[in-house]
């Protein structure tokens, strides 16, 4: 015997069910803001009248409740709200007492507070306040801080000035090795360097003892544009200091050399080689 199926729930039977239970909530939520939010009834008041007089027939009919009886009086025919036959107090009479002068007991103790508060005042003064003799010396130290510094920003100005004008007065040097790439005026003057050390150097070759010294220093001649020597370095000896001693004096038998060209003089004030000399059988030669 086959098993019945079940109804399957579709999703929009379960929304449906969920709108009714919420609005089902809802509901009886306000229902039960309403029953909270009933008015609560208002407690009766009784104007209670205080009677002056007291009479011991009760009146037929009260116009007031008093906490006696009493027969109505008066001359007014309709009634009215009760009052006091006393006057209320003046306000001004009350600003006026409050005004008025103060006993002399109250008028000495006001005397001393001033003073006490006077005497401290002044007391105070002494002891914090700054007097004249502080003042004058604060503005001197104040004065002396402010001329060093003055005289230091001078110095420090005067430096600066000096070393503007040592690096104006530094002469524009320009370094030229065998690999730089030169202008034909440079190079034409190196060349004219170069071939009158190499002359003097095979006349006046190296030798030690009647022997002849080999060998490849490295040299930096600075010249002036004036054609003299300003210095002479070996940068990598040959090996023999006898040798590199020789070079440098080869080099200074060769000056003075010629001035520079006027297009090599606006350019530059000294002019920097770098050269390797090398001493061979067959002579010198540099690169």
């Amino acid at each position: 015997m086959s098993a019945i199926p079940q109804a399957k729930i579709k999703a929009s039977d379960r929304l449906s069910f969920t709108i009714f239970v919420a609005v089902a909530l809802h509901a009886l939520m306000v229902l039960t803001d309403f029953i909270k939010d009933d008015p609560k009834p208002v407690a009766k008041t009784m104007e209670i009248t205080l009677a002056r007089f007291d009479d011991d027939k009760r009146p037929d009919e009260a116009d007031f409740l008093a906490q006696t009886n009493q027969q109505g009086g008066g001359s007014l025919e309709e009634k009215t709200k009760q009052s006091s036959p006393t006057k209320s107090i003046d306000e001004s009479m009350l600003i006026q007492e409050s005004s008025a002068p103060a006993k002399p007991q109250e008028q000495k103790q006001a005397q001393h507070s001033a003073v006490v508060t006077r005497v401290a005042d002044d007391e105070f003064n002494a002891l914090f306040a700054p007097n004249q003799k502080q003042i004058e010396n604060q503005e001197q130290a104040d004065l002396r801080s402010l001329i060093e510094r003055s005289v230091q920003i001078a110095e420090l100005e005067a430096s600066y000035d000096q070393q503007l004008q040592q690096y104006a007065r530094k002469p524009r040097v320009t370094r030229l090795t065998a690999a730089s790439t030169m202008k034909a005026v440079d190079a034409r003057y190196v060349e004219q360097v170069v071939a009158k050390i190499e002359r003097i150097g095979k006349q006046f070759f190296p030798r030690d003892a009647g022997r002849k010294l080999y060998g490849k220093p490295r040299v930096a001649i600075a010249i002036y544009s004036d054609g003299s020597i300003r210095d002479i370095k070996i940068l990598q000896s040959s090996g023999n200091l006898v040798l590199d001693a020789k070079t440098k004096d080869i080099v200074s038998r060769a000056a003075p050399f010629a001035p520079f060209p006027k297009e090599v003089r606006k350019e530059r004030d000294v002019l920097e080689l770098i050269r390797t000399f090398s001493y061979t059988g067959r002579g010198v030669s540099s690169f």
